[in-house]
């Protein structure tokens, strides 16, 4: 095989979980792996590209490790339901108890559209929402507007030509 000995050595490429030595794979026919697959290939095998235990953690493993450290309630609101944890840097792999803050998922979405529309990057963490009731509004007449507002009847437009 002439063809073979004035071919370029493979770059040296190592298995991203295991570590050991990558080489262009032959196929069925016996043709080499072309260049740019062997160059994308991170993996030796398939066990190796199938097993996170032994590489690293995972996008979802590091979001269960955040939940492990979500506190009861909102906070900045104050709500006990539908909570999440807001990473103050962005970075879901930094779980450090001082970067991480318990949002509902409603203060959650509102902090991150408020910083998109302004360009800006959150790294602060969000302050909590103060609610300021007046004097002259109380729950029972707020309750009694609302229900009085769903039994009155819509005005329909009448249909002329």
């Amino acid at each position: 095989m002439s063809g073979a000995s004035n071919r370029k050595p493979d770059p040296e490429k190592r298995c991203t979980i295991c570590g050991c030595r990558l080489a262009r794979k032959r196929n069925q026919s016996g043709r080499l792996e072309d260049m740019t697959s062997f160059l994308r290939r991170n993996f030796c095998s398939l066990s190796c590209a199938n097993s996170r235990s032994k590489g690293g953690l995972s996008r979802k493993a590091f979001h269960a490790q955040a939940r492990k450290q979500r506190k009861e309630s909102c906070e900045a609101c104050g709500t006990k339901t539908r909570l999440h944890v807001h990473h103050l840097d962005e970075d879901w792999t930094n779980n450090d108890p001082s970067n991480l803050q318990t949002l509902c998922v409603f203060c959650h979405q509102y902090w991150h559209a408020t910083h998109r529309r302004l360009g800006l990057k959150p790294s602060q963490p969000m302050p909590k929402l103060v609610f300021h009731s007046g004097p002259t509004a109380s729950t029972e007449s707020v309750a009694y507007e609302d229900s009085a507002m769903q039994s009155m009847p819509s005005k329909r437009r009448s249909s002329s030509k």
